[in-house]
């Protein structure tokens, strides 16, 4: 049972629902282990628990990222 992580900044439903399609093909066709058999995980952080570059993302948002984060709050 082959398990794959990905930690990111919290991903939204459709970004993860892309990406466990893509690895999870990817890995079935390059190792021949059925896709039923391999698993993926998404460890999501939010802005205040990461940082580059010296500084919390919740102070400064990386201006080209796309998740969670950068989705409109409902109302707004």
């Amino acid at each position: 049972m082959p398990a794959i992580t990905i930690q990111s900044l919290e991903l939204t439903d459709e970004q993860k629902e892309i990406l466990a399609d893509k690895y999870i093909t990817i890995f079935s066709e390059i190792s021949k282990v059925p896709k039923d058999r391999i698993y993926l995980f998404f460890d999501g952080y939010t802005l205040d628990n990461a940082a580059c570059n010296g500084e919390m993302f919740a102070k400064h948002p990386p201006k080209l990222a796309v998740g969670k984060f950068s989705q409109q709050k409902q109302g707004e």
